[in-house]
């Protein structure tokens, strides 16, 4: 709450024969107030680290649970910067794939060591050590680009067959890698980074391992000047994007908002078949502000799928739904109110 020191929340999971407790703390580190610290914390046992956290929770079958979330955030993932698009991807494969968690964390340490030695001056370049670190970074940048490479394959399945059911009067929905790198391959990357029109006419396999290796060493010895004088590692996994496209144009700067309403909808379903697949483990699905976000013709198929689904869903809205099927009578459905920060089970709620 407003004005408070301390803050925490606490997720209690539960199965037949087991407990964990989740635990995120919030508290300012310094008399001021001017810095505030998060810790989490797995059956008391606090992680500072956000990846030994995921680590140690999706490295464990009571802890490895996955949450899909839709909000109003989820924007962002059309109209916002690269950075946000990469996050969401990350976070994706981390939750299905605990070696791609080790595999970036890796990435990015290497990626530090290699941007110390580039910000050496002009007269002090250690091109040997530099190549040194650009080998490992290759080697775990092609590894993480398959990876990205053959979930895009498996989203774009089932894509755009979702979205045939919230809107089936809309365009080809497709999700295109971008990088200035990666071999360019016809349906599933580009190094078309303004955005324009690609086309769509087929798809061919993932480049190979040692194909993508190959690109990443070329990319680098072209941009190896630019790299000295920016101080910066300028290729790889960490600088790529993807976008969202109907047709045969980005979904940024053309759709309509009930397009990209449609098309992130559609996005998160997969999220969470996709997860299902991989991993035989059901995700939490969230729905935050639901009443703000959809038109009434997209929440009633929402409504209709999560009933037909065995997921179990948190909704949250200013809205009391009227619908009869999320009547406080049905025996699936707790609601709850919340007012000044307290949680109030209703009355009428099974």
């Amino acid at each position: 709450m407003w004005q408070q020191e301390h803050s925490e929340l606490i997720c209690v999971l539960q199965d037949t024969n087991w407990e964990t407790q989740l635990k995120l703390v919030f508290a300012f580190a310094d008399v001021a107030h001017t810095k505030a610290t998060k810790v989490a914390f797995i059956n008391g046992k606090p992680f500072k680290s956000s990846t030994l956290y995921l680590t140690q929770r999706f490295g464990n079958i009571e802890l490895g649970f996955h949450a899909v979330v839709f909000n109003p955030a989820d924007h962002d993932l059309i109209r916002g910067e690269p950075a946000m698009r990469r996050s969401y991807l990350d976070r994706v494969l981390a939750a299905e794939n605990i070696d791609y968690l080790r595999e970036y964390s890796q990435y990015q340490r290497v990626l530090e060591q290699r941007n110390a030695v580039l910000k050496t001056s002009a007269t002090q370049r250690q091109q040997a050590v530099l190549d040194g670190f650009t080998e490992a970074l290759a080697n775990l940048a092609a590894r993480i680009t398959d990876t990205r490479f053959r979930w895009i394959l498996r989203l774009q399945k089932v894509l755009d067959l979702t979205l045939r059911q919230i809107a089936p009067e809309q365009p080809l929905l497709d999700l295109i890698y971008q990088s200035l790198w990666a071999p360019q391959i016809e349906g599933l990357s580009s190094v078309n980074n303004s955005l324009e029109q690609v086309h769509l006419t087929g798809q061919s396999p993932p480049p190979s391992l040692d194909q993508l290796k190959h690109s990443f060493w070329q990319k680098v010895s072209e941009m190896r000047e630019a790299e000295w004088r920016s101080g910066h590692s300028l290729v790889g996994p960490h600088r790529d994007d993807w976008s969202l496209y109907l047709g045969s144009q980005t979904l940024k700067g053309h759709g309509s908002q009930g397009e990209v309403r449609s098309a992130l909808l559609a996005l998160k379903l997969c999220e969470v078949e996709l997860f299902t697949k991989e991993t035989g483990h059901r995700p939490l699905f969230l729905l935050d502000d639901f009443s703000s976000e959809l038109d009434r013709h997209r929440r009633e198929f929402l409504i209709q799928f999560l009933l037909k689904s065995d997921l179990q869903v948190f909704i949250s809205t200013t809205e009391s739904f009227l619908d009869a099927n999320f009547s406080p009578s049905n025996p699936l459905l707790k609601r709850f109110w919340i007012k000044q920060g307290q949680a109030h089970l209703d009355e009428l709620s099974g």
